[in-house]
């Protein structure tokens, strides 16, 4: 079993995740990489940094895995590194906090990060390179498709669907039988009553719709 890691990303939360792997796991992480435009120095947390663009090389497929570690700045980045990890023929893992909840029954594609003490109850099903925050609760049946950003202590209703590249905020409720269309972002603390439309923001409570943002695409600041 492939054991060796590298981590894809050079940032504050990409540190966070080499705290969990290190610490939470039996996973060892060998080094960083970032794109060619953004190498800037040879070392991050000890570790060596390499340039994505000559992983294959330095650490070939048949021997390491990825974990893609983007947060939520810009979703549409997310999206775009993992397609570019999956072309150079590497399996991502998933990192599950120990202190989760998950039921056997939920089914995980790949590149998933789950937070301490989310649970996430029969049926669901996960698609690839997710991230679930923690102290989040995912109810029965629901579907949660690939690039989507949860934040900590959301709430997903039972068999609602939340589509590709979805940002919820903090504290966000999203009621049963809710159709969350690709890239909607829902605001921290909002409540969602029915389906959304895509690229489109919505806050409050209950929601409302408040702006579009279907040319630049989902960026948190």
């Amino acid at each position: 079993m492939i054991r060796n890691i590298i981590i894809y990303g050079k940032s504050d939360f990409a540190k966070l995740m080499y705290h969990y792997l290190k610490n939470d796991t039996s996973y060892n992480v060998v080094a960083f990489c970032v794109d060619k435009e953004y190498f800037d120095e040879n070392i991050y947390c000890n570790l060596p940094v390499i340039i994505f663009e000559d992983i294959n090389k330095l650490y070939p497929s048949s021997s390491h895995k990825v974990l893609v570690a983007v947060g939520y700045s810009n979703m549409r980045a997310r999206k775009i590194m993992f397609e570019k990890v999956k072309s150079k023929k590497y399996k991502c893992i998933n990192y599950i906090s120990s202190k989760a909840i998950i039921d056997e029954s939920v089914s995980l594609g790949e590149n998933n990060i789950i937070l301490q003490n989310t649970v996430i109850e029969p049926f669901v099903q996960i698609g690839d390179n997710n991230i679930i925050w923690s102290s989040s609760n995912i109810c029965h049946n629901v579907i949660i498709e690939s690039h989507c950003f949860i934040a900590a202590q959301s709430v997903v209703g039972g068999f609602s669907i939340v589509k590709n590249n979805v940002f919820l905020g903090f504290n966000a409720t999203i009621l049963q039988n809710i159709v969350l269309e690709d890239e909607t972002l829902v605001g921290a603390k909002a409540l969602i009553l029915k389906n959304t439309d895509k690229y489109i923001k919505y806050l409050g409570n209950p929601a409302k719709k408040i702006s579009s943002h279907e040319e630049e695409g989902i960026r948190i600041k």
